[in-house]
């Protein structure tokens, strides 16, 4: 069990105390096993590294975690979990705009975590069921990104291409630079790489790849400020499709 049961008839001010305890008690060991996975990565971790600092005992970890496996897949779902929903955040008021806002929080996502994810990246290649919550959640980006391409291609922002192709291929060149840049530190030059000067350039490569205006405001002008017909009425301008915002 991961709490403490309540006793029958317990007042309910004791139950919402026991309940309090154990989640807190939940949070300090989750707490200390994303430091010890940061530090040590998935293999090298034990029970006792992450017990160590908390003054819990083994007994108390095995109340609310099976394994250190069981406890590192807790600890990766919020991380994995964030990733794929800044992909869902839309912002900017053009295709360039809002691309390079999805690659900055991804790449912020990435380093903000940056152990965590390699050990996460590291126990993808040993354990199945981390490396199929690794593929479901490269799945989930590579799928938003072919949605957004298909939107854009129907509405004739984008170049001849294959939404599909082009999904995969963009993806992983997102993917990978903030695993290369975030996660290792790979930077084989001289001078050392600037975050949002690494998303520019992404972020050009992506426009130049897809679309055909991505400087092209996603809000035409006129939404914005209603027409005056003759006689001096306004004339009421018609709704946006959710595909046009």
């Amino acid at each position: 069990m991961r709490s403490a049961a309540v006793r029958r008839g317990a007042p309910a001010g004791d139950s919402r105390r026991t309940r309090n305890s154990a989640e807190a008690t939940e949070q300090i060991l989750l707490d200390a096993a994303k430091r010890v996975f940061a530090d040590k990565g998935y293999i090298r971790a034990t029970v006792q590294d992450i017990i160590e600092s908390t003054g819990l005992s083994r007994g108390t970890f095995y109340l609310y975690f099976r394994s250190t496996d069981d406890i590192f897949v807790r600890t990766i779902t919020k991380v994995v979990d964030d990733i794929v929903a800044s992909s869902r955040v839309r912002s900017g008021h053009t295709l360039r705009q809002r691309v390079y806002d999805n690659n900055l929080r991804y790449f912020e996502i990435f380093g903000a975590n940056r152990g965590l994810l390699r050990a996460f990246f590291e126990a993808s290649y040993v354990d199945p069921e981390i490396g199929r919550k690794r593929a479901e959640m490269r799945s989930a980006y590579i799928i938003r990104v072919r949605d957004h391409l298909e939107r854009q291609r129907q509405l004739g922002r984008c170049l001849p291409i294959d939404p599909d192709a082009a999904a995969l291929s963009l993806a992983m060149m997102v993917e990978g630079t903030a695993q290369s840049f975030a996660v290792l530190k790979m930077e084989p030059f001289e001078q050392p790489l600037e975050l949002k000067k690494l998303c520019l350039a992404v972020t050009e490569i992506w426009c130049r790849a897809v679309y055909t205006d991505p400087d092209r405001p996603l809000t035409p002008t006129a939404a914005k400020a209603p027409a005056v017909a003759a006689g001096g009425k306004r004339r009421k301008q018609p709704a946006m499709s959710a595909r046009d915002r």
